[in-house]
């Protein structure tokens, strides 16, 4: 019985190792992405920050820089309390290469100004880096 156990286990070890050994596919952190912008989740959006906790954050003005990670809750806060979502949406996953790996996305964010019925299209690019077993969000910019 123990030696079945055994070659169940050694059995199942490679094909565990190779599938934490492959990323997480960049669809699927975008689509989380798209699902914490819509829902306003500035908290939730940091804490997917590389670790040095740096986002090079540009929303929707000319300035950019990279920045901590309480100045991007800050500015998300600032952003999302001006505007109420009516759609967020993933149009395009681009995988860039490189080590670490690295990728990008870009949302379709149709919002409007609190107050205002007319809505606005931006697009939010999303600059991703695999760091630590998992995507984290390098970049953020709002293009309008």
């Amino acid at each position: 019985m123990n030696r079945i156990l055994l070659v169940l286990a050694l059995l199942l070890l490679p094909a565990g190792a190779s599938a934490q050994s492959r990323p997480a596919p960049l669809e699927a952190f975008v689509a989380n992405v798209a699902r914490l912008w819509s829902a306003g989740e500035a908290s939730e959006l940091v804490a997917l920050a590389p670790e040095d906790g740096r986002i090079l954050l540009a929303l929707g003005n000319d300035e950019a820089g990279a920045v901590q990670e309480r100045h991007v809750a800050a500015a998300l806060r600032d952003l999302f309390g001006d505007r109420e979502t009516v759609t967020v949406r993933p149009t395009r996953v681009q995988l860039s290469g490189g080590t670490p790996l690295r990728g990008f996305g870009e949302l379709a964010w149709v919002s409007r100004p609190r107050g205002v019925t007319r809505p606005v299209t931006s697009t939010v690019y999303v600059g991703a880096v695999y760091e630590g077993n998992a995507w984290r969000i390098r970049e953020l910019r709002v293009l309008r």
